[in-house]
């Protein structure tokens, strides 16, 4: 069975479901915010720092020295 309502009953109960969804959004958008900002990076997403061994700069493999900048 159908209920006639009133156009100011439907507007209500229409404004009653709009403002759950916004309090909804705003906590999902407010929680997703505060984990991108918050969350600390873990090491496999942070750029790796390249590691080189004493034994890697020996021999005849090893750089150069460098030389100053010109000018």
């Amino acid at each position: 069975m159908t209920n006639d309502l009133s156009r100011n009953q439907e507007r209500r109960g229409t404004a009653r479901i709009a403002s759950w969804a916004v309090v909804v959004i705003a906590l999902v958008f407010l929680g997703l915010l505060a984990f991108f900002i918050f969350a600390p990076l873990s090491n496999a997403s942070r750029q790796p720092t390249p590691q080189v061994a004493p034994e890697q700069n020996q021999g005849g493999n090893a750089p150069g020295p460098a030389s100053p900048a010109a000018g």
